[in-house]
């Protein structure tokens, strides 16, 4: 089944089938759209302006993330890699391995190695995964105090559990076991004979294997150190997260959703945005996650118009603008790159020839 999920034409029928569905959806529903859009002009100023300054902390609480992880890089140049690599995986069908091509140009730029890289890819990876599933967990329980539980409650609480379970399991035993060690060591001789430049330094005399226990060993110390410490990876974290239902949070509140919408069936149709997020065959789930979250808010009793707005104000904040911002920062590193040393070179060419043109 996962060989046929991954084939390539598999995921390109889907992406066709879903982009069909949801042109459909467009046409079908074309004035709940201009009534949505209508809904998201009524917004005050003063809900704009937390809006907007909630988008900015979105961004730098994602950069922020990063510098922790590597902290000898500024948080501009984290800002733009997580910028960068959201553009690609966002904007690019199937862009996950184009962004983190990316962002290791970007990283390796102020002299990070690869293996620090990969911890940095890993540790914040596993990070958003005990986060992303932790806050439905949370929220559903404390609310649960509170009431009788029902099904739904009941479901969400067992797959968190589950997903944080066996996460944290798995990631026990591959630090830990040396059998783990061994059959990753064993997996990455094939990468290590053909990109050994990942591991800096390279010894010449290194056999693939010692290349590939090296910088096995030093992915394990690196996770190992961040293990010992994880509270202030997981509160970076918890921030960046939780900053994206905070905007939709506040767009459905600004756009006047009361008590129709209790926290229980936001952290709902959250951990629906975060599963269709996950699984949507489009690039950052675009038009999969808009669908399946209004339908979820429309469930909990919010107006369709006002339930489309909301997602329509989260989405534009979360996901065009980190495009746009992604977008501008690649534009400007590249012209940045046009004009580094090879062209400052050519101008100290050009100079000293200048220079002896005047001596003769």
């Amino acid at each position: 089944m996962r060989r046929l999920i991954d084939e390539p034409r598999v995921r390109q029928g889907a992406v066709l089938l879903v982009a069909l569905v949801l042109v459909a959806a467009v046409i079908l529903q074309w004035q709940t759209i201009v009534d949505a859009i209508a809904e998201i002009g009524k917004l005050s100023a003063a809900t704009v302006v937390v809006l907007a300054l909630l988008g900015v902390l979105d961004r730098i609480s994602r950069a922020e993330v990063i510098h922790s992880l590597l902290p000898e890089l500024t948080l501009t140049r984290s800002e733009m890699i997580s910028d960068v690599g959201a553009a690609a995986s966002k904007g690019i069908p199937a862009g996950g391995p184009i962004a983190t091509v990316l962002r290791w140009r970007l990283a390796r730029e102020r002299w990070v190695t690869g293996t620090r890289f990969i911890v940095m890819l890993i540790a914040s990876g596993v990070a958003t995964a005990f986060v992303s599933w932790g806050y439905p967990l949370v929220a559903t329980v404390v609310d649960m105090a509170g009431r009788d539980a029902d099904l739904a409650d009941l479901v969400i609480v067992a797959v968190c559990a589950a997903v944080l379970g066996g996460a944290a399991l798995f990631w026990l035993l591959m630090l830990r076991s040396e059998r783990a060690h061994r059959f990753v060591t064993a997996r990455s001789e094939w990468f290590v004979a053909r990109w050994p430049a990942v591991l800096g330094d390279v010894d010449p005399a290194a056999s693939d294997r010692d290349l590939a226990v090296r910088i096995v060993d030093e992915i394990r110390d690196g996770l190992r150190l961040v293990a010992r410490r994880p509270v202030g990876l997981l509160l970076r974290t918890l921030v960046a997260q939780g900053t994206g239902a905070v905007i939709l949070w506040v767009a459905l509140r600004g756009l006047g959703v009361g008590d129709e919408l209790h926290i229980s069936e936001f952290a709902r149709v959250y951990f629906v945005a975060h599963i269709l997020g996950s699984l949507a065959p489009t690039p950052g789930g675009v038009g999969v996650i808009e669908a399946g979250v209004t339908g979820a808010l429309v469930a909990a009793g919010v107006d369709t118009e006002l339930a489309l707005a909301g997602v329509l104000v989260y989405r534009f904040i979360t996901y065009v603008m980190p495009i746009v911002l992604g977008t501008a920062w690649y534009v400007w590193w590249r012209c940045q790159s046009s004009t580094g040393p090879a062209a400052g070179a050519g101008r100290v060419v050009r100079s000293v020839r200048s220079g002896s043109d005047a001596v003769h």
